[in-house]
């Protein structure tokens, strides 16, 4: 190794003499050369500039980018099987398990502590599947949005078949449980609250995962729908909050149970219409349910019901209009 360097440091100070003298012999030439050569890279910059002038970049317009971007949606959609998979079968492991405990423990099928198992469980599990929707392959979409990415196709394309997906988790969590449970009233009628609830909780899901860095979005979309499910729309909870006119105000805007559970208590009370001893156990609980989910006051102009639908659908559009916000504004400057 030590004689080849030396080798080499020769070399190289021969090759300089050799350049030196050169130099100094043929200045002249080297001059008149070097202002040919200049010449002929300006008459070459001319004209590829001519060249390069004729050429620009049509982008595809809105209609032309959904196309696209469906047909990539699409494509990912389907290699996601096996991921899928794995949270349908979540989805059919808690409508058993919380229908077999149910069934144990004796609860009754219009009990509102049951809908508030199911509805919090429902809307957890959907939340966590939708932070794949915008979380995944983010340096992609920043690499994509700075080059002229239609933000709004991107998102229509991502959130519909999302869509797609929690429907069909939320329809076998539903019809699971139901049947386990044989629910006295029309699949229909008993479908529609956890649709708004799977509504509402997926547009929680979506924005987490366009505003909160992925590694956090598991835990924060836990904790939001722990407290706007699990806790506000409590009915043990439930009748102090609405009883006072800003506490319900809170609590109309925020929690996703406060609406489904009286949808789906009430509906199922009219319907089957339970009777049992006055002074049982079961009529405490009854009277009490009745009392907590029916004493605010918002829903005295369009009932229970067709207020929980409109009130669960604007809420899933304000989180959606919110997702799409983050996904133009959050992370801008780690655009490449």
């Amino acid at each position: 190794r030590v004689g080849g360097v030396l080798q080499r440091k020769l070399l190289d100070r021969a090759g300089s003499n050799i350049t030196n003298e050169g130099s100094d012999e043929g200045g002249d030439e080297v001059d008149s050369s070097s202002s040919s050569d200049s010449d002929g890279e300006r008459d070459v910059g001319i004209a590829g500039s001519d060249a390069l002038s004729g050429l620009h970049r049509k982008l595809p317009q809105f209609a032309e980018q959904m196309w696209l971007m469906r047909s990539r949606a699409m494509i990912l959609w389907w290699r996601q099987n096996s991921e899928r998979s794995v949270f349908f079968v979540a989805m059919g492991l808690a409508a058993c398990i919380l229908a077999l405990q149910d069934a144990v423990v004796g609860t009754p099928t219009w009990d509102a502590m049951s809908f508030v198992n199911t509805h919090t469980i429902l809307g957890l599990l959907t939340a966590i599947f939708c932070l794949n929707c915008f979380g995944r392959d983010q340096p992609v979409f920043w690499r994509e949005r700075n080059r002229g990415l239609s933000i709004g196709a991107f998102y229509l394309a991502r959130s519909n078949l999302n869509l797609i997906d929690v429907g069909m988790q939320c329809f076998l969590f539903t019809a699971l449980y139901y049947e386990f449970r044989q629910i006295h009233v029309g699949f229909f009628w008993y479908l529609v609250p956890n649709m708004l609830v799977v509504w509402a909780a997926s547009g929680w899901g979506l924005a987490v995962s366009a505003w909160v860095p992925p590694a956090h979005g598991p835990f924060i979309v836990s904790l939001i729908v722990f407290v706007v499910c699990g806790l506000l729309g409590n009915p043990m909870n439930l009748a102090q909050f609405l009883s006072n006119p800003a506490l319900e105000v809170g609590v109309s805007l925020i929690s996703i149970t406060r609406w489904s559970i009286p949808m789906s208590f009430l509906m199922q009370v009219d319907l089957t219409d339970p009777k049992y001893p006055e002074g049982s156990a079961e009529d405490t609980s009854l009277g009490y349910y009745k009392y907590a989910l029916e004493v605010g006051t918002w829903e005295n102009k369009y009932g229970y019901w067709w207020t929980g639908i409109f009130a669960l659908f604007i809420y899933g559009n304000v989180l959606r209009v919110i997702t799409y916000l983050g996904l133009v504004f959050r992370n801008r400057d780690k655009q490449v």
